[in-house]
């Protein structure tokens, strides 16, 4: 966690226990966080994990008592993030693009509404285009309202593989479909091996005569949750097609 995180989260702990032991102290309902990957039409879901395609952007949105907060601090990996014009009233959204390899990668993401008790504590850095915690030396430190709230995001990727057999010569084409769930189509070809894992590439055949088709999809190409079915047409010389299908897991 970076020094401004760690500041950030004391800050609400100091903010929350005067606020207590005020005599103006008024209760609030809780604040709710939540994000937009986790059902299939995009819908905001309080679920406190979700699941992010990688290049995937995922909106959060803070959903506070009107009046609750006039700023969120939305926190990620050491870096913090100020919003201070809502949706609506008491609603503030926060739009990150997430990245993962072939191996998962956990993402946690904090966010905590503030009220203004003089000037406001945090100032933009136009030099390094952070946010940073700055409150004044005579200043009252601004009021958290409501407990942090926090989510992981698990960022995934998928490979798509077809491993086939044939005793027929080498494949001359090959044509692969992706459908989403929402019947949304994507195709991709190759006649010949390629490397880059965003294009649809040939190898083999290996030592046991077989060969693999992989192909690498992009998080428009896959369903938002549920599953994504493949198709991949292999075309032989004299005219001779065979057609693999499967679906893959996208959750």
């Amino acid at each position: 966690m970076g020094y401004r995180a760690r500041c950030c989260r004391l800050l609400v702990l100091a903010s929350t226990l005067a606020c207590l032991a005020s005599a103006g102290c008024l209760y609030h309902e809780p604040c709710r966080l939540l994000a937009d990957t986790a059902l299939p039409g995009g819908e905001f879901s309080a679920q406190r994990t979700q699941q992010a395609y990688d290049g995937e952007p995922v909106t959060f949105e803070m959903q506070c008592a009107p009046g609750a907060g006039r700023y969120v601090v939305f926190s990620l990996q050491g870096k913090d993030y100020l919003v201070d014009i809502p949706q609506a009233a008491g609603v503030y959204r926060w739009t990150r693009v997430f990245h993962a390899g072939a191996t998962p990668q956990t993402y946690t993401v904090n966010a905590s509404p503030f009220l203004v008790s003089g000037k406001r504590d945090w100032v933009y850095n136009r030099t390094t285009e952070s946010w940073d915690y700055y409150p004044g030396p005579n200043d009252k430190p601004d009021i958290a309202r409501g407990e942090e709230q926090q989510m992981k995001i698990i960022c995934y990727r998928v490979t798509v593989r077809f491993r086939f057999k044939s005793a027929r010569s080498r494949p001359e084409g090959l044509v692969l479909t992706l459908t989403t769930d929402t019947g949304q189509p994507s195709r991709h070809s190759a006649s010949q091996a390629r490397t880059n894992e965003r294009r649809l590439a040939l190898t083999g055949p290996d030592k046991d005569d077989f060969f693999e088709a992989t192909y690498t999809p992009t998080h428009e190409e896959v369903s938002r949750t549920g599953k994504t079915h493949a198709k991949l047409v292999v075309d032989y010389a004299g005219g001779e097609t065979a057609v693999l299908e499967q679906d893959i897991d996208t959750p």
